[in-house]
């Protein structure tokens, strides 16, 4: 994966806080090691998306700057169970202190990225796209967002400032929405408002928004709405899982945002063994 300058201070910054947090520097159990040369291998005990080359290169690295990794597949590569992704070879010590903090990145990286792919091959319907949203855990979004992009599962939205998002509480301080829009249209930024029932969605519709959210709302309440939208692109979000997304890839539907995809975290199993 290509990373810019920007990208890769911020991917180093995310490793040193990591490490630090970890108190590498003090490892007292590998510390009492004798030192010797050895060959590690990371291998994948489920089967899932590999993500995270980077980042676990890094760890590595400022570890140890000695060591070296080949890696036997790339990022975004499909692993079967039992397969062997790189080797590892440097000294003992450096490689077990290492080893917890490049696995943690490894199986949550690859975790997501596995989820992103399991969502997405339940969308058959190309005109749709997976979006993922801002429910990620602090100090993570660099890291998630990056990885999101590999797996072509773009943002919602990635803050504050990047698009306007009109949700319930926003509309409790609104007088007149009308007047809120053209104010906001001045901005040039991308309007998103959220309808929680079809008469909010009603409402929109004369707005001119870029897009409306169908929030929780029932695949049989999400065809009526895009009867209603006048053609304003829809996303639906809102309790939507693995088990019953194909039930919002309908005709109509432009986007679908899935909480789950970076906040109900399954890390892989993977596993770094001395040989």
């Amino acid at each position: 994966m290509k990373l810019t300058a920007t990208e890769k201070k911020l991917l180093q910054i995310h490793v040193q806080s990591s490490l630090s947090e970890d108190c590498v520097e003090k490892d007292i159990t590998s510390s009492l090691l004798n030192k010797i040369e050895v060959s590690a291998v990371i291998i994948f005990k489920e089967e899932g998306v590999l993500c995270g080359i980077d980042w676990v290169n890094e760890v590595f690295k400022k570890v140890n700057s000695k060591i070296k990794i080949k890696w036997l597949y790339k990022d975004g590569d499909f692993i079967k169970k039992n397969k062997t992704v790189c080797i590892i070879k440097g000294n003992n010590k450096s490689i077990l202190t290492a080893e917890r903090t490049a696995l943690n990145f490894l199986q949550t990286l690859s975790g997501i990225c596995s989820n992103i792919k399991k969502y997405q091959d339940q969308i058959k319907n190309k005109n749709i796209k997976l979006l993922y949203t801002r429910k990620i855990v602090p100090g993570w979004k660099y890291a998630i967002g990056n990885i999101c992009s590999l797996m072509c599962c773009k943002p919602h939205r990635s803050n504050l400032q990047e698009s306007i998002l009109i949700k319930e509480n926003h509309l409790k301080f609104i007088k007149n929405i009308e007047e809120y829009i053209r104010t906001a249209k001045k901005s040039k930024k991308l309007i998103i408002a959220e309808a929680k029932t079809l008469s909010e969605l009603k409402a929109f519709n004369n707005l001119k928004l870029n897009r409306i959210l169908l929030d929780n709302f029932t695949p049989s309440q999400v065809k009526k709405a895009i009867k209603l939208s006048k053609n304003t692109p829809i996303e639906v979000s809102g309790n939507i899982t693995i088990k019953n997304i194909k039930n919002y890839t309908i005709k109509g539907v432009s986007f679908i945002s899935v909480g789950a995809l970076t906040k109900n975290i399954h890390a892989l199993n993977i596993s770094l063994l001395v040989r």
